[in-house]
């Protein structure tokens, strides 16, 4: 089908909006030390958190101690790197610092449903054990082309025509990502726990 002549096309410009940004660092931490430490937390019975949390089943901590020296070495390097995400791809001058951080245990079907995080500027994901199958974190857009658009009709998805991106959970990397954007976990299909470390900067 003809849409046009060439000369009309190349008076096409595209202008990029609303884009959102997830940052991806593959971290040198003891991964040993650090899920020695989540089952620690887990061992203790502490209360979960409040029913406001988005895990479906599966374990979720209450905020843990900041200064704790097993997640020390983690917590400035999610500092550095938030406050860089910030400033450099956000454009945006602003000293954050570490609000909260808790533990996730996710077991057989065990998932997070869709969510955001509030009341935060930053927020992000550390993944300490991640067995095969365990699933991935995956990120929903605002667009709710879904409602518009069939998925047959998509030739090949890309950042304009898809409603999700999905994201591989893999030991070691951290996701950070703005706190508004939505994001929910895939169920474990594992017969192992999946463990990570979410956190929030404000």
């Amino acid at each position: 089908m003809d849409y046009g002549t060439s000369y009309e096309k190349n008076l096409m410009e595209i202008v990029d909006v609303f884009k959102q940004p997830v940052a991806r660092l593959i971290l040198n931490e003891n991964l040993n030390s650090l899920l020695k430490f989540c089952l620690k937390i887990r061992k203790k019975g502490e209360s979960k958190r409040p029913k406001r949390a988005s895990n479906i089943s599966g374990y979720q901590s209450k905020d843990i101690n900041l200064n704790s020296p097993e997640i020390k070495s983690l917590c400035n390097v999610i500092t550095l790197q938030s406050n860089i995400f910030l400033k450099e791809i956000f454009n945006i001058n602003q000293n954050l610092s570490l609000r909260n951080l808790w533990i996730n245990f996710n077991e057989y079907k065990d998932y997070h449903m869709i969510h955001e995080h509030p009341f935060s500027v930053i927020s992000g994901v550390f993944y300490v054990k991640t067995p095969k199958n365990c699933g991935n974190i995956v990120f929903g857009s605002n667009s709710k082309i879904n409602n518009y658009i069939h998925p047959e009709n998509i030739i090949e998805y890309n950042n304009y025509n898809t409603a999700f991106w999905f994201l591989p959970s893999v030991e070691g990397t951290l996701y950070l990502f703005p706190s508004w954007l939505k994001h929910y976990t895939e169920p474990n299909f594992s017969n192992e726990s999946r463990v990570s470390i979410s956190f929030n900067l404000t």
